[in-house]
């Protein structure tokens, strides 16, 4: 029996329900915006600006940025990835930060099975996309940001589970296998990715969370190989993980979400 969803395509003909698409859409849209506040968040905590003032500008030459300068995902590739007045590149994680809350947003109204679940998970992925922001900018993850998402996740899913002690065993465990890393690689995988997988682990459960680490850890193996040896890193220079943390937890959350319990009732014939 397949999982109840909030949403589902197919109306009664078993063709797409026309209303449900142009939800979908609408659920993108929504989802840019705030990748787009979410990318604009994590950087600007980087240099200590407030989130809302000054107004949106270009960082090189201060120039305020104008309504259509502001459309996520569009204007970037309308300005082609530069400012128009002083022509410096803007970061490409902005596209990046707001395509992937877009897409997020319609995966997990597709998938999940309660408002809550898609809430806890929606805020999980907005804290991941901070996060990714100020990791490829400074290489750090903010205690400010890991602390206090772990508090709400941790009360969100306690109230979803109807269970005080699971979310926290789980929280243990997300913590646990990064950390462990972090000692085995002598600090070179940061302890903010530790902090950060504390709420992934809350909201994905053990095994999944597992899966994750381990989608992670691939992406960022073969990944960084490829950017090192187009001299495009150092061998020395550390490498972002938060971009790879996101990968990893989208492969496992979307894309393979049944493998481990395929891979212990299957093949190990456990349970």
């Amino acid at each position: 029996m397949s999982k109840p969803r909030l949403l589902d395509v197919k109306g009664e003909s078993g063709l797409p329900d026309i209303t449900h698409v142009f939800l979908l859409v609408d659920l993108f849209i929504a989802g840019s915006v705030f990748g787009s506040f979410a990318a604009a968040l994590g950087e600007r905590s980087t240099r200590g600006e407030s989130v809302i003032r000054p107004r949106s500008h270009c960082t090189n030459c201060g120039k305020p940025l104008a309504a259509f300068e502001l459309i996520p995902i569009w204007s970037w590739l309308l300005l082609k990835g530069r400012c128009r007045r002083c022509h410096i590149r803007i970061p490409i994680h902005y596209p990046i930060a707001e395509s992937t809350l877009g897409t997020v947003a319609v995966l997990l109204c597709w998938q999940s099975s309660s408002w809550l679940a898609a809430l806890v998970s929606s805020l999980l992925w907005f804290t991941l996309v901070v996060a990714m922001s100020t990791d490829v900018i400074v290489l750090m993850v903010p205690n400010w940001l890991t602390y206090s998402n772990a508090i709400v996740v941790y009360v969100l899913m306690s109230l979803l589970e109807r269970n005080f002690v699971k979310p926290l065993f789980f929280m243990l465990v997300g913590f646990g296998i990064p950390l462990l890393v972090y000692f085995l690689s002598r600090g070179r995988m940061g302890l903010g990715d530790a902090k950060l997988y504390a709420s992934i682990g809350a909201v994905l459960g053990p095994w999944l969370t597992i899966e994750s680490f381990v989608f992670s850890s691939i992406f960022g193996a073969v990944i960084g190989l490829f950017l090192r040896c187009t001299g495009q890193f150092h061998k020395k220079q550390l490498i972002p993980f938060v971009p790879f943390i996101v990968m990893g937890v989208g492969s496992a959350e979307f894309l393979a979400n049944g493998l481990p319990q395929w891979y212990i009732h299957t093949l190990l014939h456990l349970g």
